[in-house]
């Protein structure tokens, strides 16, 4: 009988540095995972499951309001800075003190910070594309590479 675990990780950055790395799985601790320490930091995505192509439906993120979250998720949306979610899925019948390496990756999201809602205890972080799904109307947003993709060049 195998017992399965999901892990999250959530990356926010820009072109050329990253801000912050956490984890929601391996509590208290810091554990390396390809090739970068993520801390532990709780967190739950949601919103990766039941969309369909072309939706535009985003992910939405719950943290606890702590003065960190705060500042990270403000920094994000004023700078306009992205976040990757990425989900893995493993055996978790033994216990795990580090990420195994034989985790599959299950869910993968890139977006941006649109939006910060919540209370004194709990925030939540929506996470989309700054072009809008309908029409020829945008957001007044930086485009990068990242959310709309490489140019073509002759």
């Amino acid at each position: 009988m195998t017992n399965r675990s999901q892990a999250q990780y959530l990356r926010i950055f820009n072109e050329n540095t990253t801000y912050t790395r956490w984890q929601s799985y391996y509590i208290g601790t810091t554990v390396t995972w390809q090739s970068a320490s993520w801390s532990y930091h709780p967190f739950n995505a949601d919103g990766l499951i039941g969309g369909t192509s072309g939706s535009d439906v985003g992910v939405s993120i719950e943290v606890p309001a702590t003065s960190t979250a705060v500042q990270v998720f403000t920094d994000a949306l004023s700078s306009n800075r992205l976040c990757q979610l990425l989900i893995y899925e493993f055996n978790s019948s033994r216990q795990q003190v580090s990420p195994p390496s034989n985790q599959l990756l299950i869910g993968s999201y890139v977006g941006e910070v649109t939006g910060i809602s919540g209370s004194f205890s709990l925030l939540q972080v929506q996470l989309g594309s700054s072009l809008a799904p309908v029409g020829a109307q945008t957001p007044p947003r930086k485009y990068t590479n990242y959310l709309v993709g490489a140019p073509i060049r002759l």
